[in-house]
């Protein structure tokens, strides 16, 4: 098997938290016009909906999804990273997922084992969008 390419792994240790967060990714990625609120994707990726409410405010910080108008209870997005570069890394990332679910699995949990990354985090400053 070809190593993982070290571009995508840095993209998912700079981009994604955790497996909520990637889960989210594939599950917007498969049906990219569709517009989800965060009740219906918590259902989709089994995950609490208080959870995917900030999954999806930091998702969106990143540039990764697009918040929309209201669809409901909670909040609302679909895919729709901010660039074309981000585009293309998120696809790029969705593509080696299906194909080497567990190796990716691996790197997210990787991050968010580290301590250290998690410290910094916490001090790191986004751009509002």
């Amino acid at each position: 098997m070809e190593p993982f390419p070290e571009d995508v792994a840095r993209f998912l240790y700079d981009h994604v938290e955790s497996i909520d967060q990637l889960e989210i990714l594939r599950v917007l990625g498969e049906e990219r016009d569709k517009p989800w609120n965060s009740d219906e994707l918590a259902t989709a990726v089994q995950a609490d909906p208080r959870s995917v409410q900030a999954h999806i405010e930091a998702m969106h910080a990143r540039g990764l999804i697009e918040k929309i108008a209201g669809q409901g209870a909670g909040l609302s997005c679909r895919y729709g990273p901010r660039t074309a570069e981000l585009e293309n890394m998120v696809a790029r990332l969705l593509q080696i997922y299906r194909e080497r679910p567990v190796s990716m699995i691996k790197l997210v949990y990787e991050r968010a084992k580290n301590p250290l990354r998690a410290f910094a985090d916490a001090f790191r400053f986004r751009k509002e969008s």
